[in-house]
């Protein structure tokens, strides 16, 4: 078989944050379709710098079974991925294989939306924020299901939210009540249960004259918390609405409310 020579610069970019996608030749791709090398690509691009060692698939992939009853497994979806590269690489293999695992070929660059956000998430240069905020597109791998992703899904969408907390903080500073409010409904969108985003909303509606849309947000929150933890806002959050409603406080029973 005759070998593919690489391109002087070959950069390979994955799109993890939403939906998965792989650009490649100027065109994006969908990935090949799952059990034949999907999970594999998106392993080894989630961690381009790293061997993919055998075991550590295993563990990925199939938890709990020996290494030795899931090599053809690994080796098949190992295939998989480095096929489907080839046909959007015309021929050039991407993946090569070393002892105890996979890992990328050295003339090939990765780079995804997913190390971009992270690296800009913790940068202190002005504007990072508002970048990493525009590239977030969505979950790590949203629609996608094994252990293996959790870490960075939950890392990622962490990242997010203390962004738009911060972003929607300072904006609230600044006096751009607007601008903290788009900043709020953001977080409170992706995490409904988000309790200090939603006094943030709370008080930028208030203040923007809409007390009754405030109070509905407490209402929102209220029945979202109920509903899927089984308790109450907490205290600070209760004063709040209280506030709002024009009412003096009084202590609430302790059944269904918790401390902030």
């Amino acid at each position: 078989m005759i070998a593919v020579r690489a391109p002087a610069a070959l950069t390979i970019r994955f799109r993890f944050l939403g939906q998965f996608a792989i650009l490649a030749s100027g065109e994006w791709h969908d990935g090949p379709a799952p059990k034949r090398g999907r999970d594999l690509l998106q392993y080894l691009a989630s961690y381009p710098r790293r061997v993919a060692a055998r075991d550590a698939l295993a563990e990925a992939f199939w938890p709990g079974e020996d290494l030795d009853a899931v090599a053809h497994r690994i080796h098949l979806a190992a295939s998989g991925a480095r096929s489907y590269l080839r046909t959007i690489l015309d021929g050039y293999d991407a993946i090569v294989c070393q002892p105890g695992g996979y890992t990328w070929n050295a003339a090939v660059r990765i780079t995804s939306d997913v190390e971009d956000f992270l690296n800009l998430a913790k940068s202190s240069v002005p504007d990072a924020a508002h970048a990493a905020v525009e590239l977030y597109g969505g979950l790590f791998l949203a629609g996608e299901s094994g252990d293996w992703l959790q870490p960075l899904r939950v890392r990622c969408s962490c990242a997010y939210e203390g962004l738009i907390e911060r972003l929607a903080d300072d904006a609230a500073n600044a006096g751009d009540l607007e601008a903290a409010l788009a900043y709020g409904l953001q977080l409170v969108e992706a995490e409904p249960g988000h309790e200090s985003a939603t006094r943030l909303v709370m008080r930028c509606l208030a203040r923007l004259g809409r007390r009754a849309r405030a109070l509905d947000v407490y209402g929102a929150l209220t029945a979202y918390l109920a509903r899927h933890l089984g308790i109450g806002p907490a205290r600070e959050t209760t004063l709040l609405a209280l506030e709002l409603r024009g009412c003096d406080f009084r202590e609430p029973a302790e059944s269904g409310s918790r401390a902030s």
